[in-house]
């Protein structure tokens, strides 16, 4: 009789053990890295973050096996609208997206989801309210918040007794860009208490527009003393409306960018620039970061309309350790250039 119990009870745990198996979806089950086909869109590849944050993923594609297929979006969600639904069609296994538009977004996101093809965004956040999925990149207001206070003690030092006349530029239909400005304002104001935020600028995310944005609004307000670019070209862009005036110095005003990238920091060493504080992304850390939660997704280690925020730290480079810069540029943007002056 208790033969016949253990056989029973035997057979019972066999056939539950069965069905759980069963019930196991099959995105669960690990798959094969150097199987998986992964489609990459990115906001442009006309800017150096971008074209490092690719040059990253290239070569995590190489490391770990897997197909890549890259997309250039134009900074136009029309066109990158069509790429999602090219990548649908083709069937790839995860798409890294990094949109315009939130909103309108989130009817790509949504029908990749719909297809089975989980999403990451990344750099500029998709709507919560309309799409679910995992986001990569920054907070943008700490991000900004620390160069702020940054700059608000250099330019203490530099220009104890003057009023400090702040203008942002940046690029009003991408959040990510005010709320850099928004937290470089908060952390520079933090500092230089009497701080006026004279104007906020928008140059659209590009260096001719902020060049030619800060052009006009120096014919209006030439008191103007304290300029933020919500990112490295706008930076770079206000830097050089101001030396086609004969300023541009650091004897006259203060300049600070956010990225990091090369031609930045080639400014920020330069002793006669003005630019002196760039917030810097990390392309590197955020590319592997992109792909780490894809494929998570798709082994089944996280669910596909996940919400979580993955943030990637950012530093400030200030250029006061000039080996560092050469550090950050070569790991990060991927330079060769040698910087003046270091050893590394």
């Amino acid at each position: 009789m208790k033969k016949h119990i253990r056989l029973a009870l035997a057979t019972l745990l066999l056939a539950a053990m069965m069905f759980a198996a069963w019930q196991i979806p099959a995105s669960a089950e690990a798959k094969d890295v150097k199987d998986l086909t992964i489609g990459i869109i990115y906001l442009t590849s006309e800017h150096p973050y971008y074209q490092a944050h690719a040059e990253h993923t290239r070569n995590y594609a190489t490391e770990l096996g897997f197909n890549l297929r890259e997309i250039d979006g134009k900074l136009d969600q029309a066109n990158m609208a069509t790429q999602m639904e090219n990548l649908i069609a083709q069937k790839v296994d995860g798409i890294v997206y990094c949109l315009l538009e939130a909103t309108p977004a989130s009817v790509d996101i949504n029908a990749a989801q719909d297809a089975g093809i989980p999403v990451v965004t990344f750099a500029i956040k998709h709507d919560d309210a309309t799409a679910s999925c995992p986001f990569v990149g920054l907070d943008e207001f700490d991000a900004g918040r620390l160069g702020g206070i940054k700059a608000g003690e250099l330019y203490l030092e530099k220009f104890p007794s003057q009023q400090a006349n702040v203008t942002v530029i940046e690029a009003p239909g991408v959040q990510a860009t005010i709320n850099r400005s928004d937290g470089f304002f908060a952390g520079f104001s933090s500092v230089v208490t009497d701080a006026n935020l004279v104007i906020r600028l928008d140059g659209n995310g590009q260096k001719e527009k902020a060049m030619n944005v800060t052009e006009d609004v120096l014919q209006s307000h030439p008191e103007i003393n304290v300029f933020f670019g919500s990112n490295g070209d706008q930076g770079l862009g206000a830097l050089a409306a101001l030396e086609a005036q004969g300023r541009g110095t650091l004897d006259t005003e203060l300049v600070v960018s956010h990225d990091g990238s090369e031609p930045e920091v080639l400014k920020i060493i330069d002793p006669t620039s003005a630019l002196k504080i760039a917030n810097a992304n990390r392309p590197k850390a955020c590319a592997q970061a992109c792909i780490d939660t894809l494929l998570e997704i798709i082994n089944g280690e996280r669910d596909m309309k996940d919400t979580s925020d993955i943030l990637v730290e950012t530093a400030v480079i200030t250029g006061e350790d000039i080996n560092a810069c050469q550090e950050f540029i070569r790991v990060e943007y991927c330079s060769t250039t040698q910087l003046p002056g270091a050893t590394n």
